[in-house]
């Protein structure tokens, strides 16, 4: 998976537990579409919702935060 550019302006929620916000930080290092591919989420692009995927409790993207 590609990860995204280090500089790139979030104004994300505050994460409820530590635990949220490590994963929270894990995929936000990859696209919407390679999570969508990976079956951790569901996109609709039609009404700009995600949703777990399939996948979402049993997988882990591959590649760790640097």
């Amino acid at each position: 998976m590609r990860k995204h550019p280090k500089n790139s302006s979030r104004n994300d929620p505050p994460s409820a537990d530590e635990e949220v916000a490590k994963l929270r930080l894990q995929l936000s290092n990859f696209s919407l579409l390679e999570l969508e591919q990976e079956g951790l989420v569901n996109w609709n692009r039609d009404e700009h919702v995600v949703t777990k995927g399939p996948q979402f409790d049993e997988k882990r993207p591959e590649r760790e935060i640097d």
